[in-house]
């Protein structure tokens, strides 16, 4: 295996594909930042109700929930770069009905709620095959800088669109930022459209009998074994998971507690939102020359632990600066799931990456809904700072299985060796 370098990184940009996406996939986050402030602020502003963020964040949870299944199965038979054009397309014009219905003076918030579970359905099919399409066209060796780098876009779309999306609902409206966010969408298509021509299935899609529901059936199934044969991967996912858990509810939390905690603002909220992907960014170039020089187990450990730490202390933060420093932090430790993920992938076949990937993401969004409802209830109960502090208390009770995990079980030489990337 190569070591770790600063060249490593920059490497990866000379895979035309890979440069494309990343094109695409920056921009489109810059959409999907202002639309976070947007959605939250659109939906307090409707209903007048703080916990009307967190029935947002359950539509946006169901479509995992019901079709993640049959979506892996969906994203493994068919071409992976089409299903995310499509997706894109989709989910622009899901977006599209928002201003449109404004400026008939006709939205409601189920209708936010309704675009909100179209766009979260294209998210989800959106999701695997973009992983996977990224799978096929990236060297493994160059995995772990392809999911370092996917990252950086992300927050830094995030970073730039949280900023800037705080400042548009001050200045104009929360409806008008979901218009630019669509046209995001329709870039990233074009870009993820340019990757490579023709049509390319996965290899054991040839293999696929058309049984119609009986064979999708028989396709899970196979999924299921090959990850009942690879302990690891539920390892490396039930951390994704917690490190996810933490992301979920800070996400309930972070609009009421700017509004009305706080008493920052929207344009508050999104450079408290902001600061969170900044903090990614830095994480993200600083993890693989950490992970390096200390060890992935440390760095994964250490992380989680970093997370609860700056959760329980952003909940008894007194001001709009702390708040910001804290959440930089918190945005930092949260890369750690980058090398969780990157394992996860090494662990999985090419040819089930999809249905991996959906099976943990319908167990993922089941439990997000249950986490959603409790705090929809618990934000009407208990003081937001309480909340926060009890999030970070769970995070460090999952670092604590994490470091079992990773130092007292056994690990096999394969992994050792993979987990040197």
């Amino acid at each position: 295996m190569n070591e770790v370098s600063a060249a490593g990184r920059w490497e990866i940009f000379r895979f035309r594909p890979y440069l494309l996406y990343f094109i695409g996939h920056t921009i489109s986050m810059l959409g999907t930042g202002m639309q976070f402030i947007a959605t939250s602020w659109l939906a307090m502003q409707l209903t007048g109700n703080p916990a009307s963020v967190a029935y947002v964040l359950i539509f946006t949870s169901l479509p995992g929930v019901v079709l993640s299944p049959l979506i892996g199965v969906f994203v493994d038979r068919f071409d992976r770069k089409w299903i995310a054009v499509l997706m894109d397309v989709f989910r622009a014009a899901a977006l599209l009905a928002i201003p449109l219905l404004w400026w008939q003076g006709m939205l409601e918030p189920w209708h936010l709620y309704l675009v909100t579970f179209l766009v979260a359905l294209g998210d989800e099919i959106y999701t695997p095959a973009a992983m996977s399409l990224i799978r096929e066209v990236i060297p493994p060796q160059k995995l772990l800088y392809a999911n370092s780098t996917n990252a950086i876009a992300m927050q830094s779309g995030v970073l730039l669109g949280a900023g800037v999306g705080g400042l548009l609902v001050g200045l104009s409206s929360a409806v008008s930022v979901m218009g630019i966010n669509a046209a995001s969408f329709l870039v990233s298509a074009v870009c993820i459209l340019l990757i490579r021509k023709g049509v390319v299935r996965p290899t054991r899609a040839e293999q696929a009998s058309s049984g119609g529901f009986r064979s999708y059936w028989e396709d899970m199934k196979e999924g299921w074994t090959h990850i009942r044969g690879r302990h690891t991967i539920l390892i490396f996912y039930a951390m994704i998971f917690f490190i996810r858990m933490s992301l979920y509810t800070i996400n309930v939390l972070l609009g009421p507690f700017a509004k009305d905690t706080l008493m920052v603002g929207a344009a508050g909220f999104g450079y408290i939102d902001a600061s969170f992907a900044l903090g990614a960014v830095t994480g993200n170039l600083l993890l693989p020359p950490i992970a390096r020089a200390l060890g992935n187990r440390l760095v994964m450990t250490g992380g989680m632990a970093g997370i609860a730490l700056a959760i329980f202390l952003f909940g008894f933060s007194g001001g709009l600066g702390i708040a910001m420093l804290l959440y930089f932090l918190i945005g930092a430790f949260f890369q750690v799931g980058i090398l969780f993920i990157t394992r996860a992938q090494e662990e999985t076949e090419l040819a089930y990456q999809g249905r991996v990937h959906s099976t943990f993401n319908t167990v993922f969004s089941i439990l997000s809904l249950g986490i959603y409802l409790i705090m929809a209830q618990l934000m009407n109960e208990l003081s937001l700072r309480y909340l926060f502090a009890i999030q970070g208390l769970i995070v460090a009770v999952a670092a604590f299985i994490a470091f079992y995990a990773l130092y007292a079980r056994p690990r096999s030489k394969p992994a050792v060796q993979n987990l040197s990337n």
